[in-house]
């Protein structure tokens, strides 16, 4: 079987058109597997300044009903507040988030990217329970991303934690991205050791979500594996990992690879974006950004993992 489902209906009319891949599905536990959409944010930060002047606020509005009527993710990332003078396409997200929190979206998790205590203030002031926070396993990375050493960000990421913590506020969420896993655009390749301690280290936070960030596009399924059974051994619980893959056409076999392995891990969220881009344009120069993994994409992989699955 060759043919691959394009998008979430598809994958569903495959397997419940398909016994045998009907019951991988169940076994396997694929139900649980879900993308987190990330076009509204990481999809559009990479856009050129030219682009980013016409993504107007209503083409965002549009964009968030498409991706929800045709794919139903149940998270989506939909702003960011960081500095408008660094990312001004980010300047509408109080508005954004306002729109999509009043158009019957409430089961959806509606995700704003928060880079320090202050954004964290003012995101609580206008609603938001569903937080992204950044860290790196890079200093050079995250200095130039934040303005801050890693271990500066620790103590940054750790206050936020206690901060929402002494809150009122139930079933608040917070996934954590661990940006430059594998690879520094500016440090270069980062050791496992380094990776996976800085992981065990966040990992006392308590996060929901810890996202390993393949910055630059070069994770290979060897160093993912290493990452993972290092991990491991150090008791972390790698069930609370995600992972956000950018895939440069050449490499699309190695990126499946990988995701066949975090399924067979217990990883079972993948951040996606519907757009053909994604990338921290602040930290990399736009002709080496890879773009986010496709819907396309995760379909395909997913529906590869079940045909080769050998449990039956």
């Amino acid at each position: 079987m060759s043919v691959y489902p394009k998008c979430a209906y598809s994958f569903m009319e495959l397997i419940t058109s398909n016994g045998i891949l009907s019951n991988k599905y169940r076994i396997n536990n694929i139900i649980k597997v879900r993308p987190f959409d990330v076009t509204l944010r990481d999809g559009i930060q990479s856009l050129t300044n030219e682009e980013q002047l016409t993504f107007t606020t209503d083409k965002k509005k549009f964009l968030y009903k498409f991706i929800s009527k045709k794919y139903n993710p149940k998270n989506l990332e939909i702003g960011s507040c960081v500095n408008n003078k660094i990312l001004p396409i980010f300047n509408d997200t109080v508005e954004l988030f306002n729109y999509v929190e009043n158009n019957n979206n409430k089961n959806k998790g509606h995700y704003v990217l928060i880079p320090n205590h202050d954004k964290l203030y003012d995101a609580i002031k206008f609603g938001v329970k569903h937080f992204s926070f950044i860290t790196s396993v890079s200093d050079s990375f995250q200095i130039k991303n934040t303005k801050k050493t890693i271990s500066e960000n620790y103590l940054n990421l750790n206050n936020m934690m206690v901060y929402l913590d002494d809150l009122p506020i139930e079933k608040y969420k917070v996934k954590l991205y661990v940006s430059c896993i594998n690879e520094c655009p500016i440090e270069g390749k980062i050791d496992v050791q380094k990776i996976v301690g800085e992981l065990f280290t966040l990992s006392l936070l308590k996060f929901d979500n810890i996202c390993l960030s393949d910055t630059c596009g070069s994770l290979t399924h060897y160093d993912f594996v290493d990452i993972i059974e290092n991990a491991k051994k150090l008791g972390i619980d790698i069930k609370k990992f995600s992972l956000h893959l950018h895939v440069r056409q050449e490499r699309e076999d190695e990126v499946e690879k990988i995701f066949h392995s975090a399924l067979d891990y217990g990883i079972n969220e993948f951040d996606v974006s519907y757009l053909k881009s994604g990338g921290c344009s602040v930290t990399m120069n736009r002709n080496k950004i890879a773009p986010n993994m496709s819907y396309e994409q995760y379909y395909k992989f997913l529906t590869s993992y079940l045909i080769n699955k050998d449990n039956l």
